[in-house]
């Protein structure tokens, strides 16, 4: 089964409340299951159940079986729940 990381971003203003548009955050890091492995596009859920229309690709794809699935500088915005999915696969 091929996976797709993704980035769920939410938006923020500047701290001074200034002009400008609003920065984009990482908000959490989630899987999917890809829809065909000809296209490799995300399914329409993520594997915690949430909508992958407005998510960011990532560009990674682990090594293997058994090799985590998101990269290590993103460890911190795991989704525990897509993380706990995969485990049980």
């Amino acid at each position: 089964m091929t996976i797709v990381v993704l980035r769920e971003l939410r938006k923020e203003l500047s701290e001074d409340f200034g002009p400008g548009d609003a920065v984009d955050r990482i908000e959490a890091v989630h899987a999917a299951p890809a829809d065909s492995d000809v296209s490799g596009d995300p399914d329409d859920r993520t594997f915690c159940g949430k909508p992958t229309l407005d998510m960011e690709r990532v560009n990674y794809q682990p090594a293997g079986p058994g090799a985590p699935w998101l990269p290590p500088n993103m460890h911190a915005w795991e989704c525990r729940d897509c993380a706990a999915a995969l485990r049980s696969r």
